[in-house]
């Protein structure tokens, strides 16, 4: 009997492995427990005191500091004791479950600032975070109830402790060194924009990183939404780009947003733990006087 309740104790403070993606039914029935912690990520604070999901806070990619504008770079990921400051901030815990919440899908890059966050809690070390799949809009079809407005107070948490994960996070040096490391390099922008035809307004340079590949972060989500295709798909996507996901794999974009996307797809949900970030991207790469491949 006391072996038992040994065991048993044991299971219990051992952390727990998060999957990546859950749904909304597991959501509505693990809201507001003292280890699980809801973030809306998006660009309206009014939006979020109007309505968002019960005993959720609110956060803003870009005015609350997950990215730092940096020598001509216009999203650094900043330094991590800054990153840190975030969390605590959010009176997030190192054992807490994290789960992140896009609020909208009227802004083109609303998956790709949440993957960019759980990107930036793994870079961190911390290992329970989770997107909700479908985001707000989904959760509030399906669980009305649990819809509330007002803000959602959270106490400070001054002792955080990070455990930087670098593996995941790739700079200019590795892009040089690709070839050399076997690593296959991923462009995650439109079509267009890869083959040289269009370029993001106030970029300089048409074109792509020589030798990549490309795969638009937008195939990964059902009807260019909320939600992430099914496993079947997610793979057929990669067969068909010609992206061994037995290989290293290093994933950019223009400034490291869209290229989340293919990140977390690959890192989380095909668990190919070979998979780097280009977090500063083309921006970064053009910046340190490193030329584009143009295509046409």
């Amino acid at each position: 009997m006391k072996l038992l309740f040994q065991i048993i104790i044991f299971f219990l403070i051992i952390p727990l492995k998060a999957s990546p993606i859950v749904s909304a039914t597991w959501l509505s029935q693990n809201l507001c427990k003292e280890n699980v912690k809801l973030i809306e990520v998006g660009s309206s604070y009014n939006s979020y005191l109007v309505e968002h999901i019960k005993c959720s806070q609110y956060t803003n990619f870009y005015k609350h500091g997950w990215r730092n504008s940096k020598k001509n770079v216009p999203m650094y990921l900043p330094e991590p004791e800054f990153l840190i400051n975030i969390l605590k901030k959010m009176g997030i815990d190192n054992e807490d479950h994290v789960i992140l919440y896009p609020k909208k899908n009227s802004d083109f890059y609303s998956m790709a600032e949440t993957t960019a966050i759980y990107f930036t809690f793994k870079y961190l070390g911390h290992n329970k975070i989770s997107i909700l799949n479908g985001g707000y809009p989904y959760f509030k079809k399906k669980f009305d109830l649990f819809i509330e407005e007002g803000e959602f107070k959270v106490k400070p948490n001054t002792s955080y402790k990070a455990r930087i994960n670098r593996s995941i996070l790739a700079d200019s040096k590795d892009i040089i060194e690709s070839i050399k490391n076997n690593y296959q390099l991923v462009d995650s922008r439109e079509k267009d924009f890869y083959l040289g035809i269009n370029k993001l307004k106030g970029f300089g340079d048409f074109g792509t990183i020589e030798y990549s590949i490309n795969m638009p972060s937008k195939w990964f989500l059902e009807g260019r939404g909320l939600s992430f295709n099914n496993l079947n798909l997610l793979k057929k996507i990669f067969n068909f780009s010609e992206i061994d996901l037995n290989k290293k794999l290093i994933f950019f974009c223009y400034s490291g947003l869209e290229s989340s996307i293919n990140w977390f797809v690959s890192y989380e949900l095909m668990k190919n733990k070979n998979s780097k970030l280009y977090e500063g991207s083309l921006f970064d790469w053009v910046a340190q006087n490193n030329s584009l491949y143009k295509k046409l």
